[in-house]
């Protein structure tokens, strides 16, 4: 609190701090107002109140009214405590005072502290404004000596029981000076900060201590507790960033977040391709046979791939036959024959001297555009395709040709032929056509296999075993469909030569076993759902390609037992690199055990005559964090119709689905209608859709499949055929634009089954455009335009609307099959020509 004194305001309590203590000053400490409001009791700093001190040597002034005769505050007398507190009735009277002074007195001060108190009666109690108390000098002005100038007057107040509610503290009149605060970074936690924020502690604490020699013992202690503070705030931060799936950066942790959001992250997947072999003499090829697209005959395939090459491993095993090397296809004499887009079947013509191929459900067999020598030479590969045998090859007898073995053989829908392939005749670059079956064809995937000790390689007595594999780049693979199981020809259950080219990265496995020498551990995507006796190892890789291995505790997963050495027989390669070119693999190499891959003086040739696909790098972690807390959101139950036609949708094979809700008479169900993609008609496809539904159906609802209404059309065209053109030429190839088949070139009819599904109108215009693209018509008018057994009027209507609108659950139907006409049906009438 600030006073008046020498002219300017003076800090009371700086200056009392000064004085505190002072051997030969003194000044006033602080005035105590008493309850009466009119007794004054003013405490010194440091000593006893001098001797002859009374109402002449004090001065009360301020207030409101400065005039004193409007607002006096004068004095009745001033003594000092002690000498109040001891005197007696007679002396009181003397003093001016009574023995109700003295009481009060002795109630409210120490008798400790009496010396130093000088009391004071003021004849009023004044208002409730700010007072000051003075001490003056023996002549009435000035201050006492020993007294210091600042401290010879206090501030005080009458009216000490009114309380505001506020402090009563007055702010100092001038404001704080501005200084600048330092700059604390208490995220700057590096070694360089926490050397500098150690050394500056340490000056405070020991000022003496000035030696900065980095050889100085303390020195060095002060940059070692650095540098283990420098790694801890690392740890720390690490911990703190690994936590959430949107800041972590191990790919572990990454994982790991996905997983509780039952998302799958994919760690990549080996490319795959097919592999032909030409052999003079039959042998059987066992699975894991490694080919390099490098000239390494003599390496394993652990060497190949440290060398820079790309190796691949067949998949199972593969009967070799020279009768299978390249069975050429059969014309029936047909000089200009053509296997149309779309064809699933085809004749063979196998040399009766070279034996019978021998050809069963299951095989796989690359058809080749040319061949010379009984091999594939300077080919498209855009011309071969792969496909696979869904029932034995049937024999067949052409009499016209008694040296040759003819075969019948089909292969598996998916795996129609995507382009014409030309049999006999000129190719469309000159060349006389000689394609062939190349039978002895085996799937292989990108790896090569490795056999090697883990790092470490013992199990530890306590604690966990998180080993590593030796070497970066594990391989994962997707095992489905390469295995050949007896099950599988007996229920004629195969997929197509293309869904193996297609692997799935959400499915691959790492390429990885390891063996303890008593049981084989195999990888597992987590532990979740293994038993304390199931020996299953996670395998996390890093960002980096190491490859960490984590076991069971043995309650989730077998533990590891203690002191065993387990051995890793692993496969590295896998991701885009394995995307090689078709030709590219032609050598084969030795067995991981260094046993030769084809029987020694064998002939055999090999080579890839597709590319390799598939190949896929590791799921990226950003897309990580996008995807997973999406596919979490992710509906997995048909409440409303709408969500029933999204569950059929899904399943392959279905072009679109819809439902409603629909009474029985006794009680509610969903009725889902399906309209199938071409050729997946069937029980097969009911099935699958079924079983999709009542996964995903709500308790207590019945879920019935029923067929779309389908409504024929009947659509009628008159046109003109320009000049030199025929008019039944045009008209045959306006039928076929306007079909519902596919094409000789491969097209598709403007009215093929998955060009339209539910509820979707049909425009005049698209009709009109579809007509106009045929070579040879002038100009085409649209007759009839309705459903079938429509009248004129109805044609009239559509041909004024510019289309013809359908149902929700309708779908048009035009097949123009003489054969059916309830199926729809475009009548052309062409005038003209030539």
């Amino acid at each position: 609190m600030t006073a008046s004194g020498p002219g300017a305001p003076v800090d009371r309590e700086a200056r009392r701090a000064l004085i505190e203590g002072h051997p030969t000053l003194d000044g006033i400490d602080f005035v105590e107002v008493l309850a009466d409001q009119r007794t004054l009791l003013v405490h010194l700093l440091n000593r006893d109140v001098p001797p002859g001190w009374d109402r002449s040597r004090v001065a009360v002034i301020g207030g409101v009214r400065v005039d004193a005769r409007v607002n006096p505050v004068g004095l009745v007398w001033a003594w000092p405590a002690a000498v109040l507190a001891q005197a007696s009735e007679d002396d009181l009277r003397a003093l001016g005072a009574g023995p109700a002074d003295a009481e009060m007195v002795r109630a409210s001060v120490p008798e400790q502290a009496r010396g130093g108190v000088l009391v004071v009666r003021t004849t009023t109690s004044g208002d409730f404004s700010r007072y000051v108390l003075r001490l003056l000098g023996p002549t009435g002005a000035g201050v006492p000596d020993d007294v210091d100038v600042p401290l010879a007057e206090a501030p005080f107040s009458f009216k000490v029981d009114c309380s505001t509610g506020s402090d009563c503290r007055q702010e100092a009149a001038c404001p704080p000076i501005d200084t600048a605060a330092p700059v604390l970074d208490y995220l700057a936690r590096d070694y360089d900060a926490l050397r500098t924020r150690l050394l500056d502690r340490l000056s405070l604490l020991l000022p003496g201590w000035d030696d900065r020699n980095p050889a100085d013992v303390g020195v060095m202690l002060v940059e070692l507790f650095a540098a283990v503070g420098d790694r801890l705030a690392y740890w720390q931060d690490a911990v703190a960033v690994e936590a959430y799936l949107a800041t972590a950066q191990q790919r572990s942790s990454v994982r790991r977040h996905a997983r509780m959001l039952d998302y799958a992250v994919h760690e990549g997947c080996a490319a795959r391709t097919w592999v032909a072999l030409t052999s003079a003499a039959a042998f059987t090829l066992r699975a894991g046979a490694p080919v390099a697209d490098l000239p390494l005959p003599g390496a394993a395939p652990g060497e190949a791939a440290e060398a820079g090459a790309v190796v691949f491993e067949t998949c199972t095993d593969l009967a070799v036959r020279p009768a299978r090397n390249a069975v050429p296809l059969h014309a029936w004499g047909d000089p200009d024959h053509c296997l149309p887009r779309g064809a699933t079947s085809a004749f063979l013509a196998a040399p009766s001297a070279t034996g019978d191929p021998e050809l069963r459900a299951g095989d796989l067999l690359v058809l080749a555009d040319r061949a010379a020598g009984g091999a594939v030479v300077d080919g498209d590969p855009d011309r071969r395709h792969a496909v696979r045998l869904i029932r034995d090859a049937v024999r067949r007898e052409d009499r016209l040709a008694p040296d040759l073995t003819v075969l019948e053989v089909h292969w598996h829908p998916e795996d129609a032929l995507p382009a014409p392939l030309r049999v006999t005749g000129r190719t469309a670059d000159g060349r006389t056509a000689a394609p062939v079956a190349l039978a002895n064809v085996v799937l292989a995937d990108h790896g090569a296999t490795v056999e090697e000790g883990l790092s470490p390689p013992q199990v530890p007595a306590d604690g966990p075993y998180r080993p590593v594999l030796a070497r970066r780049g594990l391989a994962w693979a997707d095992p489905t469909g390469l295995t050949d199981r007896p099950a599988d020809r007996a229920r004629g259950s195969w997929a197509s030569a293309s869904a193996l080219l297609v692997p799935d990265a959400r499915a691959a496995r790492a390429a990885l076993e390891l063996d303890d020498g008593v049981r084989t551990w195999r990888p597992r995507r987590d532990l979740l759902a293994s038993g304390r006796l199931d020996a299953h190892v996670v395998v996390e890789p890093e960002v980096d390609g190491v490859a960490h291995l984590r076991f069971g505790d043995g309650i989730a997963g077998r533990r590891p037992s203690r002191g065993s050495v387990l051995r890793a027989r692993y496969r590295l390669g896998g991701g885009q690199g394995g995307n090689v070119v078709a030709g590219r693999l032609t050598t084969l190499l030795l067995r991981p055990d260094g046993a030769p891959a084809v029987p020694t003086g064998a002939d055999v040739t090999v080579w890839n005559p597709l590319p390799a696909s598939g190949g896929t790098g590791p799921e990226r972690l950003d897309d990580v964090r996008q995807l997973a807390p999406h596919a979490f959101r992710h509906q997995l139950r048909a409440v409303v119709p709408a969500d029933y036609a999204a569950v059929a949708a899904r399943v392959p094979g279905v072009q679109r689905a819809v439902a409603r809700r629909r009474w029985t008479g006794s009680w509610y169900n969903q009725e889902v209608m399906v309209d199938p993609v071409a050729g997946h008609e069937g029980a097969e496809l009911d099935a699958a859709v079924t079983a999709r539904l009542e996964l995903r159906r709500r308790a207590g609802v019945d879920v019935r499949l029923a067929p779309p209404v389908y409504v024929p059309l009947q659509i009628g065209l008159r046109g003109c055929t320009a000049p030199g053109h025929s008019a039944a030429d045009v008209a045959g190839r306006l039928s076929d634009v306007l079909s519902s088949r596919v094409l000789p070139d491969g097209r598709r009819g403007f009215f093929h089954p998955d060009a339209f599904t539910f509820g979707q109108s049909l425009y005049v215009s698209d009709v009109v455009a579809a007509a106009m693209t045929v070579p040879g018509l002038a100009w085409v008018d649209v007759t009839a335009f309705a459903r079938r057994g429509g009248s004129d009027d109805d044609t009239q209507q559509a041909l004024a609307a510019g289309r013809l609108d359908l149902g929700w659950r309708e779908v048009l139907r035009c097949d123009s099959d003489p054969s059916n006409p309830e199926a729809g049906q475009v009548e052309v009438e062409l005038r003209g020509g030539s």
